[in-house]
């Protein structure tokens, strides 16, 4: 019988890792409350926190990610939705739902709790964190960390949506001082690294994740969302390619 890869194993369910990753009690304080999308939940998320995302339950690339806002005006609350370029307006739960419904692809969708991130240059900017190890008997190593800041008007950070990669600790000065952006990177490799082994408890033969970690305006880092196939593309619009073969590297060797 054929060996098959170990990529072929890896789940791809959103909810799914996230609940593996609610095992570890530290890891878990760095995941923002995520639910399954219904009308009743979309509600109880929203009068808890005034921004949530809406997104696939199995997506990539920040295909069909939706943000909710609440906004408390004159005459009351209303609900801004953004997706893609779009903006709207809801002035009750039932019809946002309505709304959303209407732009949701087919699946499940996620509602996740919006963190307010830190900019760089006034424009929001999320991590690229990839863990690696060269095989499953070897320790996971942080290979790989750049900023990725969304694209004027765009509410996600990819890059296939128009985000500009930059290295981390030019995004982390322009927020800090360079003693605590040093800090703060280390912080978030540790916390990487831990999400790794987490996930490996169940995931046994998996070697790599690209992990989305945000920053947030108190500078406390979050976990995102966790990616069992990442793409290192962004590694290679960096000046100093260092990372982008380094993580070529454990790949290849992971392979072996």
């Amino acid at each position: 019988m054929a060996k098959r890869s170990v990529r072929t194993l890896l789940d791809h369910n959103k909810m799914r890792k996230t609940k593996v990753l609610l095992g570890d009690p530290i890891v878990r304080r760095a995941i923002p409350k995520t639910v399954m999308l219904t009308k009743a939940r979309l509600n109880s998320m929203l009068k808890a926190y005034k921004t949530v995302y809406v997104k696939p339950n199995v997506g990539a690339l920040g295909i069909g990610v939706m943000r909710v806002r609440k906004l408390k005006t004159s005459r009351g609350v209303r609900y801004e939705w953004r997706y893609k370029l779009m903006t709207k307006h809801a002035t009750t739960i039932a019809g946002l739902y309505q709304l959303i419904r209407r732009h949701k692809k087919s699946g499940s969708y996620l509602v996740q709790r919006g963190i307010h991130l830190l900019k760089y240059r006034g424009r929001r900017f999320d991590l690229r964190v990839m863990a690696q190890r060269r095989s499953p008997s070897k320790p996971w190593k942080v290979t790989g960390i750049l900023a990725r800041v969304a694209a004027p008007g765009r509410i996600v950070t990819n890059g296939s949506q128009g985000a500009s990669i930059h290295p981390v600790m030019q995004v982390f000065r322009a927020n800090m001082s360079s003693g605590k952006a040093s800090s703060k990177r280390y912080q978030v490799e540790n916390l990487s690294r831990r999400i790794a082994r987490r996930y490996a408890i169940v995931h046994r033969s998996c070697v790599e994740l690209g992990l989305d970690v945000a920053v947030d305006y108190k500078w406390r880092p979050w976990l995102l969302e966790t990616n069992t196939k990442p793409q290192i593309t962004p590694f290679r619009k960096l000046k100093n390619l260092s990372m982008y073969y380094k993580i070529l590297s454990y790949r290849r060797s992971s392979r072996r």
